[in-house]
């Protein structure tokens, strides 16, 4: 029986499952103790499973009790860091940044660094007013900065917020490239994506424009205002979760 079929029976809590010959197998109480979790966790692929980075720790300590299993060079490096971490670590301004950044500011950034190396999604939910545009553009410089293969980052934000991304983006990080994706000739500006750092865009536009965007790939996808999208069935949650972003 492929292993996605025997983890959709245990998910529905079935007691057989239909073999290749057409019988039926039981499914024995054991089964359901080995793998039963594990069958709630997993996205069926093909003739496999695919779980999430974020599930690594989760994954780690359910296989730790099974006899055999066999690793590969990947998830062997996400257990080793999880099991190195010592907690998160404050980072200062990068080389570019024009200003200085509160101590709870540089926590933030050294908390959305941390996201970074673990390759985890992250809410950053600070009080209105305490610097969440400002975190983020220090963590956009500091990728300017470092990373290896340079690819632009969109932030999503309601229509009335561009001009404060702009004009933050040109105080604190005048070194970034930014396009402001908007307007009726805004097609054109596609072209431009790939000399970019930081591409600008609305809700609304995501909305209409997604057939064009979800075959970019982006550094960072980061939805400002998210509660954009707290109605997951709406047509604009579901154009921002075909977005393809590293991070």
């Amino acid at each position: 029986v492929p292993f996605p079929e025997l983890l959709a029976a245990l998910a529905r809590g079935d007691a057989t499952v239909r073999l290749n010959d057409g019988s039926l197998g039981i499914l024995s109480e054991e089964w359901f103790k080995q793998f039963g979790l594990l069958s709630t966790l997993g996205q069926a692929e093909g003739d496999h499973v695919r779980f999430a980075q974020t599930q690594a720790g989760l994954l780690d300590a359910l296989l730790a009790a099974q006899d055999t299993v066999l690793y590969d060079a990947h998830f062997e490096a996400v257990r080793e860091k999880l099991k190195n971490f010592k907690g998160i670590q404050v980072v200062e301004e990068p080389a570019g940044f024009q200003g200085e950044l509160r101590p709870y500011q540089r926590e933030g950034f050294g908390w959305l660094k941390f996201l970074q190396d673990f390759s985890f999604g992250g809410c950053l939910a600070d009080d209105m007013g305490l610097g969440k545009t400002i975190q983020l553009l220090s963590l956009l410089q500091e990728r300017k900065n470092h990373s290896a293969e340079h690819l632009p980052s969109l932030v999503v934000v309601p229509k009335s917020l561009i001009f404060n991304w702009i004009s933050e983006a040109a105080k604190f990080t005048p070194g970034l490239r930014v396009i402001e994706y908007t307007g009726l000739s805004r097609a054109r500006l596609r072209k431009k994506f790939a000399k970019a750092d930081l591409v600008l865009t609305t809700y609304g536009t995501i909305r209409r424009d997604i057939i064009a965007l979800k075959e970019v790939k982006f550094d960072y996808v980061v939805l400002d205002e998210a509660q954009a999208i707290k109605n997951a069935g709406s047509q604009v949650a579901k154009a921002c979760r075909l977005l393809q972003g590293r991070h």
